[in-house]
């Protein structure tokens, strides 16, 4: 995406009156949320096939504090 096309954008967003701007704002965390499930799931999936639980986490992270 070029300079302009960010701009361009921008200007927009800044156009945009204050409900749509929120209801924008909403779609947007939307979107980030739904990004952050999938993400989460994947990261489990290849935790879960190295064979690392949470219990396994736990551990570590107690051995670290706590040494």
């Amino acid at each position: 995406m070029s300079q302009a096309s960010v701009e361009n954008i921008i200007r927009d967003i800044e156009s945009l009156t204050a409900e749509d701007r929120e209801a924008l704002e909403r779609r947007l965390d939307q979107i980030d949320e739904a990004k952050w499930l999938q993400e989460a799931a994947e990261a489990r999936d290849v935790a879960r096939k190295a064979g690392i639980d949470q219990a396994g986490i736990d551990k570590a992270i107690a051995k670290l504090r706590y040494p």
